[in-house]
Protein backbone atom coordinates (compact mmCIF):
# COMPACT_ATOMS: atom_id res chain seq x y z
CA UNK A 1 0.00 0.00 0.00
CA UNK A 2 1.49 3.46 -0.97
CA UNK A 3 2.07 5.74 1.32
CA UNK A 4 -0.52 8.70 1.83
CA UNK A 5 0.93 12.46 2.44
CA UNK A 6 -0.89 15.95 3.17
CA UNK A 7 -0.22 18.06 0.89
CA UNK A 8 -0.80 21.96 0.69
CA UNK A 9 0.03 25.19 -0.72
CA UNK A 10 2.53 27.73 1.70
CA UNK A 11 0.81 31.13 1.80
CA UNK A 12 1.76 34.69 3.00
CA UNK A 13 5.20 33.67 4.60
CA UNK A 14 8.65 35.27 3.72
CA UNK A 15 7.23 38.00 2.25
CA UNK A 16 5.46 35.93 -0.57
CA UNK A 17 8.34 34.08 -1.26
CA UNK A 18 7.14 31.14 -1.37
CA UNK A 19 3.70 31.72 -2.25
CA UNK A 20 2.11 29.23 -4.12
CA UNK A 21 4.31 26.43 -3.55
CA UNK A 22 3.60 22.89 -2.45
CA UNK A 23 4.71 21.26 0.19
CA UNK A 24 4.72 18.19 2.44
CA UNK A 25 3.69 18.15 5.49
CA UNK A 26 6.56 16.27 8.25
CA UNK A 27 5.34 17.34 11.29
CA UNK A 28 2.55 18.80 13.67
CA UNK A 29 3.39 21.51 16.10
CA UNK A 30 1.44 23.05 18.95
CA UNK A 31 2.24 26.25 17.65
CA UNK A 32 2.03 25.19 13.50
CA UNK A 33 3.42 22.87 10.97
CA UNK A 34 6.92 21.83 9.83
CA UNK A 35 7.02 21.41 5.84
CA UNK A 36 9.12 19.89 3.09
CA UNK A 37 9.37 22.00 -0.42
CA UNK A 38 7.99 19.49 -3.17
CA UNK A 39 9.52 22.52 -5.70
CA UNK A 40 12.68 25.30 -5.86
CA UNK A 41 11.87 28.61 -6.18
CA UNK A 42 14.96 31.34 -5.48
CA UNK A 43 16.51 30.96 -2.43
CA UNK A 44 14.92 27.87 -1.24
CA UNK A 45 15.52 24.80 -2.64
CA UNK A 46 13.19 21.46 -3.40
CA UNK A 47 13.57 19.40 -0.06
CA UNK A 48 14.24 22.57 2.35
CA UNK A 49 12.67 21.92 5.89
CA UNK A 50 9.99 25.24 6.59
CA UNK A 51 8.33 25.86 9.72
CA UNK A 52 5.22 27.51 9.41
CA UNK A 53 2.45 28.77 11.32
CA UNK A 54 -1.70 27.28 10.61
CA UNK A 55 -2.96 30.49 8.56
CA UNK A 56 0.62 30.06 6.57
CA UNK A 57 -0.03 26.22 5.03
CA UNK A 58 -3.39 25.58 3.39
CA UNK A 59 -3.90 21.93 3.34
CA UNK A 60 -5.51 20.43 0.22
CA UNK A 61 -7.68 17.79 1.37
CA UNK A 62 -8.96 16.90 5.53
CA UNK A 63 -8.41 13.05 4.94
CA UNK A 64 -6.62 11.84 7.94
CA UNK A 65 -2.89 10.85 7.82
CA UNK A 66 -2.08 6.83 6.80
CA UNK A 67 1.59 7.37 7.98
CA UNK A 68 2.96 9.07 10.96
CA UNK A 69 4.71 12.00 10.85
CA UNK A 70 8.50 12.61 11.77
CA UNK A 71 8.86 12.99 15.28
CA UNK A 72 11.38 15.27 16.97
CA UNK A 73 13.92 12.52 18.46
CA UNK A 74 14.08 11.47 14.44
CA UNK A 75 15.39 14.97 13.52
CA UNK A 76 17.64 15.85 16.75
CA UNK A 77 19.28 12.81 16.03
CA UNK A 78 20.06 13.94 12.59
CA UNK A 79 21.42 17.00 13.21
CA UNK A 80 23.96 15.86 15.95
Amino acid sequence: MAKKYMIGMITGVFDGALDGIAARLVRRRKFGYTVELLASKHPFQKGDIVHLSPAEFLMQDNDPLDVPLKTEHTRSSAIQ
